[in-house]
């Protein structure tokens, strides 16, 4: 698999990837009359036989890209259960899309944000790269399983505070542009960048697209819930806490709240969607509980983000 680029790109190295500049590959760009100088071998002599005239080959410069992914390490994400932590899924997916960048003789680079120790893995290329990669991942993966996490019981409020105030336009208290830019520096260099997370910040969202796509970047923003996020099966008296903000808060559940909960949910989703397409990123939807592999193939494929090898 490669790591799809929608239009031409520049890098710094030679690569696999067309470039918008002219250079040595051998896929056909366009020709140009001969001047004194040229190499002859690229003169079209068949050209030459039809019309008199010299017009030389030229050909597309191949370069490469570097895939960024910020990874949403925030506390929210470490929910979902051993078969749909948000988090284990976040990073599989930094891990599927890293791969794809290093295969296709292109870069790639971590960034996690929203945690309490920040941590960056410098670009990388190259196949044989991957076990550092991956290294990586792991160890991010094992030291935020460490923190706290909110599972059945006492979990559902991340989804009520988070989306149901991100929907209401309260004050905020989380910013995902604070936290992005707390990991440092934006991409200088034209490239794609991956936005994975659970959306679940007070503001600063639309910032964070606008931001990275001001840095040249074709942005893909990975939004990841939980089926316990979706469908909630939480009934009865409750005290419901904020993994985000440490607050809690006592309800009643019961189907007519659970039913708003859910239509809050789905608006939420759709708004980020639309916001995305406003502002010319993609916004994909991933449901934690399928298998990476599914995800893989059956979402990252066909939304045009990954692409099998030609």
């Amino acid at each position: 698999m490669k790591v799809a680029a929608g239009s031409r790109v520049k890098g710094t190295m030679a690569g696999k990837r067309r470039s918008s500049t002219l250079g040595g590959s051998q896929e056909f760009a366009d020709y140009r009359p001969y001047a004194p100088g040229d190499d002859i071998r690229r003169l079209d002599w068949n050209v030459y036989g039809r019309t008199g005239r010299a017009y030389m080959r030229q050909y597309w410069d191949e370069q490469e890209l570097t895939l960024h992914v910020y990874v949403d390490v925030s506390p929210s994400m470490n929910f979902g259960g051993e078969q749909a932590n948000k988090l284990r899924c976040a990073l599989q997916l930094a891990a599927s899309g890293g791969y794809a960048a290093l295969s296709g003789e292109d870069r790639v680079a971590v960034k996690l944000f929203g945690g309490t120790a920040q941590a960056e893995l410098p670009s990388l290329r190259g196949r044989g790269s991957t076990a550092r990669l991956f290294h990586f991942l792991a160890a991010a993966l094992e030291r935020e399983m460490e923190q706290p996490s909110f599972q059945q019981g006492d979990a559902l409020q991340p989804s009520m505070t988070g989306v149901g105030r991100a929907m209401e336009q309260q004050a905020a208290a989380l910013s995902m542009r604070e936290a992005i830019q707390q990991a440092g520096q934006l991409p200088h260099r034209t490239g794609v960048t991956w936005v994975v997370s659970d959306a679940m910040y007070e503001s600063g969202i639309e910032q964070t697209l606008l931001s990275l796509l001001a840095a040249r970047q074709q942005v893909v923003f990975l939004h990841l819930l939980s089926p316990e996020e979706l469908n909630p099966a939480l009934t009865g008296e409750l005290n419901l806490l904020d993994s985000e903000l440490g607050t809690g808060k006592e309800v009643a559940l019961g189907s007519r709240l659970l039913e708003q909960y859910r239509v809050t949910v789905n608006d939420y989703c759709s708004h980020l969607k639309k916001l995305c397409a406003e502002r010319g990123a993609l916004y994909i939807f991933i449901d934690t509980s399928k298998p990476m592999e599914q995800t893989v193939q059956q979402t990252l494929l066909r939304a045009g983000v990954l692409h099998s090898h030609s």
